[in-house]
């Protein structure tokens, strides 16, 4: 269907055109040749005890994770990890609700979101009863509609699967399944490998944006490979997580990031000062797994340089932990082994601190929307707006520096705002005839204080053209609606 317009000002368009803007970070700690190892995917982090500690920024680390709502801005990328277990079920509508308000209110707050913790353990912080990788997807589900639904730029990130190694028991028809009564099990757990592969079949894969995995390095050093002695017949490695990069891969075809959610390496007791908790209670059992101080600062760097030059899918990297150590008794024993996963004040801090870093940099663009009017007798004035669009998670704001439109008025709505709120304005037609107009907006957009600190705007100033164009007739196709 065709329809001619009766008169010039039935064919009135406005053309947004937007130049898009680009952001980098600028760190004189990075050499060029560490830049030419990858495009920068990884994000440096850590499960800190006080997410307002400012040893995480001192580190030029940009994410951490929080274990409930920051209750404002932090100076990083955060990840909030939101407990979920087999009572979650219960009421799942209920506590869908709750998150997708949560998800709302804090959307200037939280870039990320991670649901739950190991669910592959029937412990407290795990799954709290035997685990089931089908009921936790119906979580992983519900939460990933809700919080797209609440704040569509959010990123779901999948629970970190707690490294159990090779169960070779099945229990009622899950393969690799410890219980209590089959072989040697002291309780209910998943391989987690055989955990992923029952949460893919399940659907997992359409309510993530990236895996969580927890690649604790045990006793490993950084680089020993999967299935190499270092990791024993368990794979207890760092580099375990190649294996599950491979199910994901080649078994289900699904091309998704991971997220390293906690990893790290135990200290020994010994060598901190703490003697008595070598054979404390609290510790008991973690004896295998300890490393020199020197040596964990060794392992997290050379992980990380790993992750940045060989893992082009791997995302965000949080150390577990920065600070736990610093924990008063009521948090957990003073001998608790997550004391002694603490890098704060050890030579790994510091090791971190002088390692460069391959961040992946704040990004945005403005859109460029066309905004088509027709059908008006009389020139009205004209409605429209640019939108800032990141392609990174970081907050951003703009302003509006000038206006110059000598063709037409041109007036914006607000002189500032943030990547959340349109930049509207008007445009006043009256008087134009044939013809086009031009009138621009000077914007600078930046990333808000103390971010900014460490990612900074490469080129601040920006135009933004504003195009009226005055035609003498207007044909409107109406085309078929094609849905898939």
């Amino acid at each position: 269907m065709k329809v001619r317009s009766r008169s010039w000002w039935k064919l009135l368009r406005v053309w947004l055109v937007g130049i898009g803007l680009g952001m980098a970070i600028v760190s004189s700690s990075v050499s060029p040749d560490a830049r030419a190892q990858s495009n920068p995917h990884l994000g440096y982090g850590v499960n800190p005890l006080s997410s307002s500690d400012p040893g995480i920024g001192a580190m030029g680390f940009d994410w951490t994770k929080v274990f409930g709502s920051p209750g404002s801005r932090l100076p990083y990328r955060v990840l909030r990890r939101v407990d979920v277990h087999a009572g979650t079920l219960n009421n799942l509508s209920a506590w869908g609700d709750w998150l997708e308000n949560e998800a709302r209110t804090q959307a200037d707050w939280i870039e990320a979101w991670e649901i739950g913790n190991e669910p592959n353990l029937d412990a407290s912080y795990g799954w709290a009863a035997p685990p089931n990788a089908a009921d936790y997807t119906r979580v992983l589900c519900e939460a990933y509609r809700r919080i797209k639904r609440a704040d569509p730029t959010a990123i779901v990130v999948s629970a970190g699967l707690a490294p159990t190694g090779r169960v070779p028991f099945t229990w009622n028809g899950h393969k690799g399944y410890c219980a209590p009564g089959v072989g040697w099990c002291p309780g209910y757990y998943q391989d987690e490998r055989e955990f992923l592969r029952e949460m893919l079949q399940a659907g997992a894969a359409s309510c993530f944006d990236a895996l969580g995995f927890h690649p604790y390095g045990f006793a490993a050093p950084a680089l020993a490979a999967p299935g190499s002695p270092e990791c024993g017949p368990n794979d207890f490695c760092f580099r375990t997580v190649e294996v599950i990069r491979q199910i994901m891969v080649s078994e289900f075809g699904v091309n998704k990031p991971i997220w390293a959610t906690e990893f790290g390496w135990l200290v020994d007791p010994r060598q901190v000062g703490r003697p008595e908790c070598w054979n404390d209670p609290s510790f008991s059992g973690r004896q295998w797994q300890v490393v020199s101080p020197q040596d964990q600062a060794t392992y997290l760097v050379q992980a990380y340089q790993w992750a940045d030059a060989n893992w082009p899918w791997m995302g965000a990297m949080l150390v577990f932990n920065y600070g736990f150590g610093e924990a008063p008794p009521n948090y957990f024993s003073p001998c608790d082994q997550m004391r002694f996963y603490d890098i704060k004040g050890r030579p790994a801090e510091a090791a971190l601190r002088d390692m460069a870093k391959n961040k992946v940099p704040a990004r945005f663009a403005w859109n460029t929307p066309l905004m088509l009017l027709s059908d008006v007798d009389v020139p009205a004035p004209l409605r429209g707006a640019f939108r800032l669009q990141g392609h990174t998670p970081d907050p951003f704001t703009w302003s509006v520096l000038s206006v110059s439109s000598p063709d037409f008025p041109l007036t914006p709505d607000l002189s500032s705002g943030s990547d959340r709120q349109p930049l509207s304005f008007t445009a006043d037609p009256a008087g134009r005839g044939i013809g086009v107009y031009t009138g621009t907006l000077r914007v600078r957009v930046a990333v808000p204080s103390p971010l900014s600190t460490s990612v900074l705007v490469e080129t601040p100033e920006r135009d933004l053209q504003v195009v009226l164009r005055v035609v003498p007739e207007v044909y409107r196709a109406m085309l078929p609606l094609i849905m898939r």
